[in-house]
């Protein structure tokens, strides 16, 4: 992987079932002292050619749809790629001239998908409508009555319609109910808080686990007797233990047996895993965003002197999702659960190294490099494409420990 690897991020694409359908792809130049690319063309070109070319596609989207910036240039001459795979993205504000409305014919006919970034009706923009299988609103930019106005005007075209900027559990039921099609934005990491809701028997269980495991004081015999109660757990625990993940060099036969050999805070994080993903009202993608948040702040401890605590970072990446599973703010579940003052303050304020590796890693699978505080990074000899590297390392040992543990990213 070349180390002029641009900084790439992706964001989920959603169905109305809350499954995974597609990502899209959001990258910058790795060359930190230029604010953006200067060229659209060799932004998406090197984009596309690091996906499908250097990269294994399958480690950044597994089975599911891309959707790439396309730029009038790679209109006109797109790469030779699996079209079924590839969603082409016209980006909003170019000219709509008789070229590129050619080149999108052409693309037409030869089976690409078709989607419209930022659509807002207009004389010009509507001579796009009959190429396009996506018409993507932006429901930030567009009040209701707008988006009313485009809805009604796109639906009759049988059209995908897919919400964009998506940024609360409100937002999503409200485009749910005026009838888009596919859903994208920040929402998922968010808890759906309804006022009066009781806590379910299933998130009170966790809540109770997580606090016990948690307890400074808690032994090894007392974390075996607990999870020995709960057969399903203590099966997948030892499944994953002696799962390719862990490469151990002798079968495990028993919990104790792997928490005397791999150490209780490392078991302690993958109970932690296993038992939130066991939480069935949410959708996979979160599993594979908390695991992911969880192993880039593991892998840059462990490049920046702090291997030893390597395992306090993964908790920290791990736990800074608990909101978003339980639905419960993350200060009220804090008062429950008896983490050490470090990592509390890592989660409620991202102050300390830990925090601040957390703070890093969340403006990164946003795409919001230009928040990522770069500084702390050179410091600690880890530059924008290594970070990179750290992404897309993280994306296929999340891949391959799902599979590890049996879960199908498949729908």
């Amino acid at each position: 992987m070349p180390e002029l690897l641009p900084l790439l991020a992706r964001q989920p694409i959603f169905n109305r079932k809350m499954q995974v359908v597609a990502y899209e792809l959001l990258y910058r130049s790795s060359d930190m002292n230029k604010a953006t690319f200067n060229d659209g063309d060799r932004a998406s070109s090197q984009v596309i050619l690091n996906t499908y070319g250097n990269l294994s596609m399958a480690a950044v989207v597994g089975p599911h749809q891309a959707y790439i910036n396309f730029t009038r240039a790679l209109l006109r001459t797109p790469p030779p790629f699996d079209r079924r795979q590839l969603v082409i993205e016209v980006l909003e504000n170019q000219e709509v001239d008789a070229d590129m409305l050619d080149s999108l014919k052409n693309l037409k006919k030869q089976g690409y998908t078709i989607a419209l970034d930022d659509f807002v009706l207009g004389p010009d923009t509507c001579r796009l409508l009959p190429y396009a299988d996506v018409i993507k609103l932006d429901v930030l930019a567009l009040d209701q009555r707008q988006l009313h106005e485009h809805i009604n005007y796109v639906k009759p075209l049988q059209k995908i319609l897919l919400a964009e900027k998506v940024e609360t559990y409100e937002t999503l039921e409200f485009c749910k109910s005026v009838g888009f099609d596919l859903f994208q934005g920040y929402f998922l990491a968010r808890p759906k808080i309804i006022k009066g809701r009781q806590v379910s028997e299933s998130k009170q269980a966790v809540l109770q686990l997580l606090t016990i495991l948690h307890d400074p004081e808690v032994s090894i015999a007392q974390v075996d007797r607990l999870i020995s109660q709960d057969p399903m757990l203590s099966y997948k625990l030892l499944k994953l233990v002696n799962s390719a993940a862990f490469a151990l060099p002798r079968s495990i036969s028993s919990l104790r047996q792997a928490i005397t050999l791999l150490g209780l805070n490392i078991i302690r994080n993958w109970i932690n895993l296993l038992a939130m993903a066991n939480l069935g009202d949410k959708p996979l993608e979160l599993s594979v965003a908390a695991m992911t948040r969880a192993r880039m702040c593991e892998v840059i401890a462990q490049k920046t002197d702090q291997e030893a605590r390597s395992d306090s970072y993964f908790t920290v990446g791990l736990l800074s999702t608990l909101d978003a599973f339980m639905d419960v703010p993350m200060e009220s579940l804090l008062t429950n659960i008896a983490l050490s003052p470090e990592l509390t303050d890592a989660l409620l304020a991202y102050a300390g190294d830990e925090g601040a590796v957390l703070k890093i890693v969340e403006h990164y699978e946003r795409a919001e490099w230009e928040l990522i505080d770069w500084q702390y990074l050179e410091q600690r000899n880890i530059s924008p494409g290594q970070l990179s590297h750290i992404y897309l390392d993280a994306l296929s040992w999340v891949s391959d420990t799902m599979d590890n543990m049996g879960i199908s990213r498949t729908h």
